[in-house]
């Protein structure tokens, strides 16, 4: 079930990067928790347990699993088909986070930053054949910015949709409109004099 053991090395290397470690306030798990519905029965994994915020609150009526990288139990070497995995993935890792998680389950809920959510990982979300049922925002005090706490599921019709990039209404393209100081009112062409830096 959890395969093969992590070198120290790749140990390390996940234990670097700490804006991959932020441990989720328990009302946050909770409400995730709650989000997911009857769970009774369930196979219900945490990805990357951390302190146990999540996995300690499951039901005691659900069949629970875990991983955790620093405790040798790596979520990418995690293969048991599961009903559900409840966490708060490192941001990192999100596209690849998500391709694993699709292939392990029919319905996740994870937490992740507003500015993670984007066109690009929606449609990649509606192409494998999932939608976001369910979406809450919550603002964590000492995080970053806004948090979207999401439950996708498969063959479920998404309340969110992706649209694509927009770029200049004026030249087409990704020009410096709005960037560097430049007015987002105005067309800048890349090479322009007016192109500030």
């Amino acid at each position: 079930m959890f395969a093969k053991k992590i070198s120290v090395k790749k140990t390390k290397e996940y234990k670097e990067k700490p804006s991959d470690v932020f441990y989720t306030p328990k009302p946050v798990a909770l409400r995730m928790i709650e989000m997911c519905g009857d769970l009774e029965g369930a196979k219900v994994l945490d990805p990357c347990k951390g302190a146990g915020i999540f996995y300690d609150n499951f039901p005691d009526s659900c069949e629970k699993f875990y991983c955790e990288i620093t405790g040798g139990k790596d979520f990418f070497s995690f293969e048991d088909r599961v009903d559900w995995v409840i966490g708060n993935p490192p941001y990192s890792l999100w596209d690849k986070w998500i391709d694993h998680t699709v292939k392990i389950t029919d319905r996740f809920c994870y937490i992740m930053n507003c500015l993670n959510l984007t066109h690009v990982r929606i449609n990649r979300l509606k192409e494998l054949g999932f939608g976001i049922t369910h979406l809450e925002v919550v603002k964590v005090d000492w995080w970053f910015g806004q948090h979207f706490m999401i439950v996708v599921e498969k063959d479920k019709s998404s309340i969110v949709s992706g649209f694509k990039r927009v770029y200049c209404d004026i030249c087409g393209e990704a020009c410096m409109r709005g960037r560097n100081g430049n007015s987002p009112n105005e067309c800048v062409p890349k090479k322009s004099k007016k192109l500030l830096i």
